[in-house]
Order: C-alpha cells, then structure tokens, then sequence
C-alpha cells in the first residue's frame, strides 16, 4: 500500500506500512509554479496534479517520473488566459472507469474533463513540448459548466 502526500511544495509518495518516503518530486522547470492538489488515477499507476498557473502534470506513479505536461491554453478559451482573474485547477478527480481520463475543477466554477487524443490513447512517456502540445498533437477536452454538456475538442 502506498499513499500519496501533497503540499504546494511537493509530492511524495510513501510506504503505508512503514511510512518510509519511496519517492519525492519537487516543482521544478516547466512545472515551477506551487501544487494546488493532486490525485492517483483509478488504477494507481498515474498521478494527476495541477499547479496555481493552470499547469498539469501527469505523472507516473512508480517513479513521480513527468508524463505530460498539459499548458492551460490546452484547455482553457483565451478569454479565461487573457482574463483579468487568473482562472486555474483547484482539484482533480480521476474517472473511476478509465484511468487515462480526469476532471479538474477550477476557480471559476467550471470543470474541464481531460484525456489524451483519441491516436495517443494513453498519457505520453515524454514530457509535452509547449503551449499545450502532446507529442506534436492537441490534448482533448470536454467541457462541462452547471451540468450542461458542451464538448469542445481543442
């Protein structure tokens, strides 16, 4: 049994039994901004987390080793960048179904269900490159605001 520990500063993952710390990544590079929360996906093999600038990492469980990185502008309108209120991910929740696909609610009340594109199937084993890029392809985006569907593919 493992759990999962999250502060603003890291993730840390131990050994229930003991708790003995196996792994510990720390914010840095592309993903420097504070954790705002962070998640196992159903199957414990990833770990979802999202960061104070609108920044997600997906993260193999095992190792903390960065999957994917998925920008904001992946799954954030330009209204919401270019907006005068920083909007950004204040939870996440895994689908209890499909371990490659998860929720992040944000400050402004909306909910965004996130998985990879339909070719990947699964989270890289790279990072992204920028601006919400997945290995050379657009991550896809549900949107769902006051429980009424409004899919958008991004």
């Amino acid at each position: 049994m493992r759990l999962l520990v999250v502060h603003e500063t890291q993730l840390a993952i131990y050994d229930a039994s003991k708790m003995d710390r196996i792994r510990q990544w720390v914010p840095q590079d592309a993903l420097s901004a504070p954790i705002s929360y962070a998640a196992y996906s159903c199957n414990s093999q990833l770990v979802y987390a999202t960061f104070y600038d609108g920044n997600i990492g997906v993260f193999d469980a095992d190792s903390l080793r960065l999957r994917c990185r998925i920008a904001p502008s992946a799954y954030l309108s330009q209204a919401a960048l270019n907006g005068s209120q920083s909007v950004h991910p204040l939870v996440v929740a895994a689908n209890p179904l499909d371990p490659n696909q998860f929720a992040v609610g944000l400050t402004d009340g909306s909910v965004k269900v996130i998985e990879p594109t339909e070719s990947e199937g699964k989270w890289g084993s790279s990072p992204p490159m920028d601006n919400g890029i997945l290995n050379g392809r657009t991550a896809s985006s549900s949107t769902t605001s006051n429980h009424t569907p409004d899919q958008t593919q991004r």
